[in-house]
C-alpha cells in the first residue's frame, strides 16, 4: 500500500511539473514573442534591375520594426554577392542583430545590359572614280559590356563602282544582349573621273599704266599706308615758297607742310591729328589727282586710332576719316568659285573643296561667338567691287582688303596642285613685308600642322615669292622682304587697305596618297581646327574643341 501511494504521489508530482512548465512557456512566449517588419520607403520605385558597369549601386531605403518600435538605426545592408561587371541575379541582403539573434530581409537584384552600342565611322562620306576599287576606312564600335563587336557587324554595301551615282553603305551592330544600334550611313559618290589640270590658273599680271606727269596737274606717284599714317609722293605743279597740302571739308580746313624737291612733294598724314570727317584733297589751291591703277591706289585702311578711306571721283583725291571700329572677327575667302574652277584632280575641283572647308570654319567661328566675313557662300566668283575693267582676282583680292580693313583676322583658303604627283604637305603664303611678330599666329598654326601633316619632302611650306622673278622666299627665318608680293591675295589687300591677308594650301591635290588622307572629314577637320584654336584663342576666347554643330 505504501509503495502504491509513493507511485501516485511521484506522477501526480511530474504531471504537475510538466503543466506547470506548459503553462510556463505559453505565459513567457505571449509576453516575449518579437514583432519585425521589414519595409522599403518607396514601395512603387523598387530597385529590381541596374545597368551593367554602373559605377555604384544604391541600395533601396528601407525602415525596420520590432514590436512597433522604430530600430531602423541597426539596420545594415551586405552587398557582398552583387557584381555589377557581370551580368546576372544577385541577392541583397537587409539585416540587423538584436538581443544576440540575427534577423534578415533578401532582395534580388538582376544586372541586365539595355544600352545599345554605338558606331562610329572613320572619314564620311567618300568620292571614287568609275572602275575604281572602294576601300572601307573604317569603323570603331563602343559598348558598355561587350569588349569586341566588329566581328557582329551587319555592312549593306550597295556601291556599284561600274556606274556613275550615289550609293549608300549601312552599318548595323547588335550586342549580346540583343541591343541594336543606331544605324549608320555612308555616302559613297560614283564618278567619271574630272579632266586633270596638272597646275592651277595662275594670276594675269597687268600691266599697270605709269603715272603720266603734266604740267597741268598735282599727282600722285606713289601711296602706301604705314603704321605712322598715309604717305604719299607725287608731282608738284607749281610750288610756291610755302606748300602745303590742304584737307577740306567745308568751313574745316587742315593744312600741312610739303616737302617739295624740284617739283616733286613727299607728305606722310597723320590721320589721328584729324578732326572726323570727309576732306578733299588740295595741293595748295589745285585739287590732288590720282591717275594710278585701282588695284595700286590706297582704298581704306586702319591707321592708328582711325579708319581712313580714299575716293576718287573723276580722279580728284578724297578722305573720309572716322574712329575705327572692328565690324568683323574673321574674314575668310573661299579661293575660286563660279567659272574659275581652281585646280583640278580626278576626285573634285579646288573650288569645292575651298568652300566646303571654309563653311565649315564658319560654322565653328560663329559657334564661338564671333563674327564672319565671307566673300562667297556658294559657287559663284566674287565680283562685288572695284570698277568693270577690273580681272575677276584683282576684284576678290581688293574686297578683300576693303572688308579686311574692318576684320580682325583674313586669309583664303585653297588646295595645291603641281605638275608632279609626289609633293605633299601644307603651305601658307604670306606677304614678304611682314615681320615675325606679325606672323606669330601662323607659325603657331605651321607648328600644329607640322604634327598632323606626314611631312616626307623638303619644299619650303611658309614663304613669301616675288612677283617679278617668282623667285620663294621662306618667311620661317623672320627676315623682311621689300620686293612686290607675287599673290593678288596677298599683294592687293597688303598695298591698297594694309591688311594682312594669307594663304592656306590645305593638301596636294596631286598627290593622290595625300588628297585621299586628307579628304576624310575627320582629316581634314584636324587641319582647320588647328587654325580655329589658334585664331579663337588670340581673340581671347576659350577654345571649345567640341564641333559636332558643324559636322
Amino acid at each position: 500500500m505504501k509503495k502504491t501511494t509513493a507511485i501516485i504521489i511521484a506522477i501526480t508530482v511530474l504531471f504537475s511539473l510538466i503543466v506547470l512548465g506548459v503553462f510556463g512557456c505559453l505565459v513567457y512566449s505571449k509576453y516575449t514573442k518579437l514583432d519585425i517588419t521589414f519595409a522599403y520607403v518607396d514601395e512603387a520605385n523598387i530597385t529590381t534591375k541596374i545597368e551593367v558597369n554602373t559605377e555604384e549601386f544604391i541600395p533601396d531605403e528601407m525602415t525596420v520594426t520590432i514590436n512597433n518600435e522604430d530600430m531602423t538605426k541597426l539596420l545594415k545592408v551586405d552587398t557582398s554577392d552583387l557584381d555589377l561587371t557581370k551580368l546576372g541575379k544577385y541577392n541583397i541582403r537587409y539585416y540587423l542583430e538584436y538581443k544576440k539573434k540575427t534577423y534578415e530581409e533578401i532582395k534580388e537584384i538582376e544586372v541586365v545590359d539595355t544600352t545599345k552600342p554605338e558606331i562610329v565611322l572613320k572619314g564620311k562620306n567618300m568620292v571614287i572614280l568609275i572602275g575604281e576599287k572602294y576601300e572601307e576606312p573604317g569603323y570603331e564600335i563602343t559598348d558598355n559590356y561587350d569588349e569586341d563587336l566588329k566581328d557582329k557587324v551587319e555592312i549593306r554595301n550597295e556601291v556599284d563602282n561600274t556606274k556613275a551615282g550615289n550609293y549608300k553603305i549601312t552599318y548595323n551592330v547588335t550586342d549580346t544582349s540583343g541591343n541594336k544600334a543606331n544605324e549608320k550611313t555612308r555616302e559613297v559618290i560614283v564618278k567619271k573621273p574630272n579632266v586633270v589640270v596638272a597646275t592651277p590658273p595662275k594670276e594675269v599680271k597687268v600691266e599697270v599704266p605709269k603715272v603720266v606727269v603734266s604740267n597741268y596737274e598735282n599727282t600722285i606717284k606713289k601711296n602706301k599706308f604705314t603704321s605712322s599714317g598715309i604717305k604719299l609722293e607725287g608731282y608738284l605743279k607749281e610750288p610756291v615758297e610755302e606748300n602745303k597740302l590742304r584737307l577740306v571739308n567745308g568751313e574745316e580746313v587742315k593744312e600741312l607742310p610739303l616737302d617739295v624737291n624740284n617739283h616733286s612733294y613727299s607728305i606722310t598724314i597723320n590721320p589721328d591729328e584729324i578732326t572726323n570727317g570727309d576732306y578733299k584733297v588740295y595741293i595748295n589751291e589745285e585739287p590732288l589727282l590720282n591717275k594710278m591703277a585701282v588695284i595700286e591706289r590706297l582704298a581704306r585702311a586702319k591707321v592708328g586710332s582711325k579708319l581712313v578711306t580714299f575716293k576718287y571721283d573723276n580722279d580728284e583725291v578724297s578722305i573720309n576719316i572716322t574712329n575705327h571700329a572692328y565690324q568683323y572677327d574673321i574674314l575668310i575667302n573661299p579661293g575660286h568659285g563660279g567659272s574659275d574652277t581652281g585646280a583640278v584632280n580626278e576626285y573634285i575641283m579646288e573650288k569645292e573643296m575651298n568652300l566646303t572647308v571654309s563653311m565649315y570654319e564658319k560654322c565653328r567661328y560663329e559657334a564661338h561667338g564671333l563674327s564672319v566675313y565671307m566673300t562667297r557662300t556658294s559657287d559663284v566668283y566674287g565680283d562685288k567691287m572695284g570698277p568693270s575693267n577690273l580681272n575677276r582676282l584683282h576684284k576678290v583680292a581688293y574686297e578683300i582688303g576693303y572688308y579686311g580693313a574692318v576684320s580682325k583676322i583674313v586669309y583664303s583658303n585653297h588646295h595645291n596642285s603641281i605638275g608632279n604627283n609626289y609633293f605633299s604637305g601644307y603651305e601658307i603664303l604670306v606677304a614678304g613685308e611682314l615681320t615675325s611678330s606679325e606672323l606669330s599666329n601662323e607659325l603657331n598654326i605651321a607648328s600644329k600642322w607640322n604634327n598632323i601633316f606626314d611631312l616626307t619632302e623638303s619644299h619650303t611650306r611658309f614663304y613669301a615669292r616675288d612677283y617679278d622673278t617668282e623667285r620663294i622666299y621662306s618667311k620661317l627665318n623672320g627676315e623682311v622682304y621689300s620686293f612686290k608680293n607675287n599673290y593678288a591675295v596677298n599683294r592687293i589687300p597688303y598695298e591698297t587697305a594694309n591688311v594682312k591677308s594669307i594663304i592656306y594650301e590645305g593638301c596636294y591635290m596631286s598627290n593622290k596618297k595625300e588628297f585621299n588622307w586628307y579628304w576624310q572629314e575627320a582629316n581634314w577637320h584636324k587641319v582647320s581646327e588647328a587654325k580655329i584654336e589658334t585664331y579663337v584663342s588670340s581673340l581671347g576666347v576659350a577654345y571649345n574643341a567640341d564641333n559636332t554643330s558643324c559636322m
